[in-house]
């Protein structure tokens, strides 16, 4: 996770949060039980699902292992007068930093795989499975490698956006490796006339979708349910770079 230290401060000019809302609020009205009250976001970056969920009204924790991204989402939870719980550990060993179970645990925005192999994924769902309440609930949101791959385009649609103080613009490059996938990212920020230049490299390990179907299933979780979109519509019956698994702890 290093390399969201600065892009970090960014992070959030890049993913509109009203937008991000509006594509995903119903979906989880959706999925998680009327059972359901606790949620842990396990990637929560800067701190949207965090944001989003609680004031949905479920109680919400939140891990990463990004100390910057944990910096700007204190602030934007402050901001909003929410109080959660966030918590600075790796996925794969936050035992040591819970103190309870979850009704839901969450990987939102592509974060499972900045894992870098199999086993460490396998650490990862076993983790998320062990923070589980019996019966509870998985999300995974994540691209979908396989249509990337399919497609091999190297530049992918752009955010440019204008506003009274000025303007951003975040160009995408993506280089793919048979292990390996790397986005990398420019960004032009102006405020009152001055430009700022910014260039971010992330790696992604690019697992298959049947691969990562095996890993949830190695991990423990049952009756697993693939999707290509946050309307719930079933992984292969459009192209999509998005995919979804939702899976449970066993009861």
């Amino acid at each position: 996770m290093d390399s969201y230290t600065g892009f970090a401060e960014r992070f959030d000019l890049l993913i509109d949060w009203d937008r991000r809302r509006k594509r995903e609020e119903t979906f989880f009205r959706r999925v998680l039980p009327e059972k359901a009250k606790s949620v842990l976001d396990c990637h929560c970056g800067t701190g949207f699902h965090c944001a989003m969920l609680s004031e949905m009204g479920y109680y919400t924790e939140g891990v990463d292992c990004s100390e910057d991204m944990l910096r700007v989402a204190v602030r934007n939870l402050e901001a909003r007068g929410l109080s959660v719980r966030l918590h600075k550990a790796d996925v794969k060993e936050m035992q040591s930093v819970l103190d309870r179970k979850f009704d839901c645990v969450l990987s939102m925005g592509n974060s499972l795989p900045h894992e870098p192999t199999d086993d460490c994924l396998l650490k990862a769902l076993a983790s998320m499975r062990q923070a589980l309440v019996p019966g509870g609930i998985c999300i995974i949101h994540m691209e979908d490698y396989d249509a990337l791959y399919k497609d091999h385009d190297r530049f992918i649609p752009s955010t440019y956006r204008r506003h009274q103080n000025g303007a951003e613009a975040f160009i995408f490059a993506i280089d793919y490796f048979q292990d390996q996938v790397v986005f990398n990212i420019l960004s032009i920020i102006e405020r009152e006339g001055n430009a700022e230049f910014h260039a971010d490299v992330v790696k992604y390990n690019p697992v298959s979708v049947k691969k990562m179907e095996r890993l949830i299933q190695e991990a423990g979780f049952t009756d697993l349910a693939i999707y290509c979109d946050f309307r719930l519509t079933p992984h292969g019956m459009r192209e999509s770079y998005d995919v979804i698994f939702v899976a449970y702890a066993p009861a």
